[in-house]
């Protein structure tokens, strides 16, 4: 018998699927739609058992990392007497995308070095880190066809604007989604459930502050006129 958890990911997979096939018409809100499914399952799990979600081991997520950059290449074996080559670069847009996602479901995306390449690694507790995967693995795929669509001759430079745009768009309306699902809750839940998020939270900083050494963040450059065209496609997925 599979796990709740395991159930709440099945119907996540099935309604992403169904958003990409020619049978549905209405694709738009596909990803607000698993969030908020995730969000209600999350929130049903707190108040069936308050005393313990709050305690639930934060880890990371080093033998699943979300993206390695080079992953699908051979890794390069440095000469003796030479230095290693520098560690293959993420694409801006997915760290964009992933610090976003992370957020909206309790975890922090960090970039560790790993192999002959950088990757995404999540911190945070395993049924957080489950459901970002999940989200992520269809919003990749949906944000890299937007830009085909959307970009068709463009150059490289103009797509990873595109990207960027149509990630850091999908983030804010993620990001909106958990206070309306916790606007739907009865105010004696919410008494019970605003302590244990506090306590989340303040776990995850903790184990943060502790274990991670997190340096400042990147600048992202990008094309103006591709960014905002990014930021509307995005429409079509949340």
């Amino acid at each position: 018998m599979s796990s709740p958890h395991g159930a709440l990911l099945a119907r996540v997979q099935k309604l992403l699927a169904l958003a990409s096939s020619q049978n549905v018409h209405e694709a738009a809100s596909a990803a607000a739609m698993a969030q908020a499914l995730i969000e209600r399952h999350r929130l049903d799990v707190w108040l069936a058992a308050a005393e313990d979600v709050a305690h639930d081991p934060i880890e990371e997520g080093l033998d699943s990392p979300l993206e390695v950059a080079g992953s699908g290449e051979p890794a390069a074996v440095p000469r003796p007497g030479r230095r290693a080559r520098p560690a293959k670069k993420l694409r801006k847009w997915k760290v964009v995308l992933a610090a976003a996602l992370a957020e909206a479901n309790g975890c922090i995306a960090t970039i560790r070095r790993m192999g002959d390449g950088e990757a995404i690694v999540l911190v945070g507790r395993a049924a957080d880190r489950a459901a970002v995967a999940e989200l992520w693995a269809w919003l990749v795929k949906r944000i890299e066809w937007l830009s085909a669509t959307h970009g068709a001759g463009r150059d490289r430079e103009w797509h990873e604007s595109f990207r960027v745009g149509a990630a850091s768009a999908v983030g804010e309306h993620l990001a909106a989604v958990s206070p309306g699902v916790r606007g739907e809750q009865e105010p004696a839940a919410l008494v019970r459930l605003d302590p244990v998020a506090a306590a989340r939270r303040q776990a995850l900083d903790d184990y943060v502050a502790q274990h991670l050494r997190l340096g400042p963040g990147r600048g992202v450059r990008v094309q103006p006129e591709a960014w905002r065209r990014g930021r509307a496609a995005a429409a079509e997925l949340v």
